[in-house]
This record gives C-alpha cells, sequence and structure tokens, in this order.
C-alpha cells in the first residue's frame, strides 16, 4: 500500500536521514507525530536515521523530544515540566519492542512521576502502565520486589 506523505513528513524523513535531528522542522514534524499519536512515523524519523529518540509528554500535555546514540536515549524531564508525566516513549531503530535493562531502569527510576511508557521497535510497540497512577488488572509484571512490579508486561502490539 502506497502512503501519502506530506511536504513536512518529507523534509522531516530526509532531515532524520542526515542526522539534522536538531532541526527545528523534524522537531515540529516528530511534536505533531506525538501530538497525534502517530508514534510509526515517529519510529521512522529514528529508524532513518539510525539513532534512539525519546519524547516525553507531562502532565499539561507539553512535549519534549531528545535524541540520543544508536543504542541510548534518556528519560530526561525537561525545565519547568510537570509531574505526573502520562508517558515516555523511545525508541529502537532496527531492533525489536522490548525492554532493555537500561529501560527497566529508568522505568524504576521514574515509578512515582510517570503513567505509562512505550518503546517503538521493527515490528511494533510494547507499552509499560504504571499501576501507582493507572488502574490495569494484570498478572504480567516487569519485576517481582522491585519497582518494576509497579509496571505492566504488555505484549507487542503490531505496526499492522
Amino acid at each position: 500500500m502506497n502512503e501519502i506523505i506530506s511536504d513536512e513528513r518529507l523534509e522531516a524523513l530526509v532531515l532524520a536521514q542526515n542526522r539534522q535531528v536538531n532541526n527545528p522542522v523534524l522537531l515540529e514534524a516528530q511534536k505533531q507525530a506525538a501530538k497525534a499519536n502517530d508514534w510509526k512515523f515517529v519510529y521512522q524519523l529514528s529508524k532513518v536515521a539510525g539513532l534512539e529518540t525519546s519524547v516525553l509528554i507531562d502532565a499539561e500535555g507539553r512535549i519534549q523530544i531528545d535524541w540520543g546514540s544508536p543504542g541510548l536515549v534518556p528519560l530526561k524531564p525537561f525545565f519547568g515540566a510537570k509531574a505526573p508525566f502520562s508517558v515516555w516513549v523511545h525508541t529502537h531503530p532496527s531492533m525489536s519492542a522490548y525492554w532493555s535493562i537500561t529501560d527497566r531502569r529508568s522505568l524504576a527510576h521514574s515509578t512515582g512521576i510517570l503513567e505509562s511508557a512505550m518503546v517503538l521497535g521493527e515490528e511494533g510497540f510494547k507499552i509499560a502502565k504504571n499501576t501507582l497512577h493507572i488502574s490495569t488488572p494484570t498478572d504480567f509484571r516487569l519485576g517481582d520486589n522491585t519497582q518494576l512490579a509497579h509496571w505492566t508486561d504488555e505484549e507487542v502490539i503490531s505496526w499492522e
């Protein structure tokens, strides 16, 4: 199926390919995709750039975009951000959607201030919900006797 892509998105993809990840056009396209819950486009930007990216949305809906290395992007609250953060989304470009050791550490440290998290990967995305903030019945948790026991361990949801 051929997808029609806007000029702004095409420009953002070209900028990502050239790793101009701090370019305002790319950052605005990424923010607009996040507002629209178009996580597949956020993942595509990351994959084209070959770098991990992070989207943090605070309690007032403000969005912070960060870019990292091919294997790491931190969960980094922005100046003036209001907790609890509604969601932290980050990518694993050209890899599966899974909770790495670094991701689990970030989730454990942010249990008191983060409601949910997503990791975007090649085949789709994975969600974790913080049961301290969101009532979610499930037997599947990211950990046992740690802060990770408050985080759900959901199945990967396919892009299709």
